[in-house]
């Protein structure tokens, strides 16, 4: 052999034996329960969770409910007539009766002077009371008909009205039809 191979052999065994010691050391400590000269321990911080209290707004719905009075209808402090300016005879009487019902003071129909109407009037006179109930009348009619001040000359054939305080010129949009606007169930 040669004498670098004596001591190739030689470093093995030598490095072999230093491995033998250090684990044997290693086992010697370990069965001791010992480890590094100086014990460990082990700490663990838990987190502090701060707690704070924040204003809670509070939110209130209120629900609103909008109410439109309907205007009263008026039916007493004139008495009203019915002139028949339509092209359907009879119509004025029949329109009268369905107003009686409603509670208005009838008086007795008569025929126009205007001719045939397509468009139903109502007239008044100059008075607060047969203007109240001449309004009311506009609402019954379904708010679709015209209002003016009675002429100095109703358009009547009798060319009076009497104590009427107002007048209604029965066009052909109401003859023989029944009231919009009416509270009673009577035909």
């Amino acid at each position: 052999m040669t004498v670098n191979r004596v001591r190739m052999l030689s470093r093995a065994a030598h490095r072999v034996r230093a491995v033998a010691a250090v684990a044997a050391s290693t086992a010697v400590i370990a069965a001791c329960g010992g480890g590094d000269a100086t014990d460990s321990t082990s700490t663990t911080i838990e987190p502090v969770a701060e707690t704070t209290t924040a204003p809670v707004e509070t939110t209130t719905t209120v629900e609103v409910t909008t109410t439109t009075a309907l205007p009263e209808i008026v039916t007493e402090g004139a008495t009203v007539i019915v002139a028949n300016a339509s092209s359907v005879n009879g119509s004025a009487g029949r329109m009268s009766e369905l107003l009686a019902a409603e509670g208005f003071d009838m008086g007795t129909p008569t025929n126009s002077t205007e001719g045939a109407l397509g468009a139903s009037k109502i007239y008044y006179i100059d008075d607060e009371a047969a203007l109240v109930v001449a309004e009311s009348l506009v609402r019954v009619f379904g708010g679709v008909i015209q209002l003016v001040e009675m002429p100095t000359v109703p358009p009547v054939s009798s060319s009076e009205i009497g104590d009427a305080g107002v007048l209604v010129a029965l066009g052909d949009d109401f003859a023989d039809q029944l009231l919009p606007g009416a509270t009673s169930s009577t035909p």
